[in-house]
């Protein structure tokens, strides 16, 4: 089954400083999975770290970008996923997914204390804001989880945590992912620890 495309629309600016309409139509950066049927993504835009480029009509997310599946510190990727039932991942689902997405490493953050409780659990340096589209999807952590629905916004802290599809029907979740400087579950917890130290004697 084909995903839906993502309308896009970029502005830019003319030679004058006028507002234009750069382009208007399908985003061009999106793939579909091989391995498991209707899960995919699309990628509308992204920007790297630093100065934010508003002069040149550079498209950084054309169909032949070369964008990470996830954000390195200070980088930003806007993404577009597919989410099907969990009923349609294959048996061996975290290999898989980690494979096509070349994420075995957040793979294993984000199984530290997770106790493989979904094939989907992962943890990666990042400020998240997930913004449900369409249909239904559950977002699950170390110890919770939270079913979302169309409208809803998560804001995901560098946290452990996977995406569950309980439902029989696609999951569209819209993510604006912003790379954060690498700290781990352990160095956050410290620091945690720290703070509340530091309270209790003053």
């Amino acid at each position: 089954m084909a995903r839906p495309p993502v309308r896009r629309i970029v502005t830019g600016h003319d030679d004058k400083g006028h507002a234009i309409i750069l382009s208007d139509g399908a985003a061009p950066n999106h793939w579909s999975s091989e391995m498991i049927p209707g899960f995919g993504a699309t990628v509308p835009w992204l920007t790297q770290a630093g100065v934010i480029d508003h002069v040149s009509d550079e498209d950084p997310a054309s169909a032949d970008a070369d964008i990470p599946s996830f954000p390195a510190p200070g980088q930003t990727i806007l993404r577009i996923a597919d989410f099907p039932p969990d009923s349609d991942y294959p048996v061996e689902a975290g290999s898989v997914i980690f494979s096509e997405i070349d994420g075995h490493n957040e793979a294993e953050a984000g199984a530290e204390h997770s106790g493989s409780k979904h094939f989907w659990f992962h943890r990666t340096d990042s400020l998240d804001y997930a913004v449900v589209l369409e249909g239904e999807i559950t977002l699950l952590v170390d110890e919770g989880e939270a079913t979302m629905r169309a409208g809803d916004v998560a804001v995901q802290r560098a946290t452990s945590h996977a995406w569950s599809n309980r439902t029989d029907q696609i999951a569209r979740v819209l993510f604006v992912l912003i790379g954060t400087e690498p700290i781990t579950a352990a160095q956050i917890a410290e620091q945690r620890r720290q703070v509340s130290r530091h309270l209790e004697s003053a």
